[in-house]
C-alpha cells in the first residue's frame, strides 16, 4: 500500500512539473534563416527583472559558421512576463535596422515571436537549441 501510494505520488509530481518546464524561455534558440540565409543563435537570459536575447553565432545557410555583425547584439529585451503566459518588450528587427513592439511565446521547443505593425502582424519562428 505504501508503494503504491509513492509511485502515485511520484506520478503526479512529475506530471506537474513536466508543463512548467516546456514553456522555459532561458537557453539558446536558433533563428529561421533570413533573406539571404543567415540563422543567428540567440542566448534568451534574464537581464534585470526582464529577458533578454543576446546574438550568440551566426551560420550560413549551409550550417558553417559566419562572421556578422549581428553577433553580441541584443535583439529582443526587456521581455516581461505577462498573466497569460508569454512576453511583452522590444524586438529589433535586424534587416529593416528598426525596433518594435513584439511578444513572445514558448510551445514545446519552438519560440514564437509576433511583432504587429498597424493591422498586420508577423510571426517568427525559432527553435530550441539548448
Amino acid at each position: 500500500m505504501i508503494i503504491k501510494k509513492s509511485i502515485t505520488l511520484a506520478t503526479l509530481l512529475f506530471g506537474l512539473s513536466a508543463p512548467l518546464s516546456a514553456d522555459v524561455v532561458e537557453g539558446v534558440w536558433k533563428s529561421a534563416p533570413d533573406i539571404n540565409g543567415l540563422v543567428v543563435h540567440v542566448r534568451a537570459k534574464p537581464c534585470g527583472s526582464a529577458l533578454c536575447g543576446v546574438v550568440e553565432r551566426a551560420k550560413d545557410r549551409r550550417g558553417y559558421d559566419k562572421r556578422s555583425s549581428a553577433v553580441g547584439k541584443r535583439v529582443f529585451w526587456d521581455m516581461i512576463r505577462q498573466p497569460d503566459g508569454s512576453y511583452a518588450g522590444t524586438l529589433l528587427e535586424p534587416s529593416a535596422h528598426q525596433t518594435e513592439a513584439a511578444t513572445m511565446l514558448v510551445q514545446g521547443n519552438a519560440l514564437h515571436l509576433q511583432k504587429c505593425e498597424d493591422a498586420s502582424c508577423d510571426v517568427l519562428i525559432w527553435t530550441r537549441l539548448r
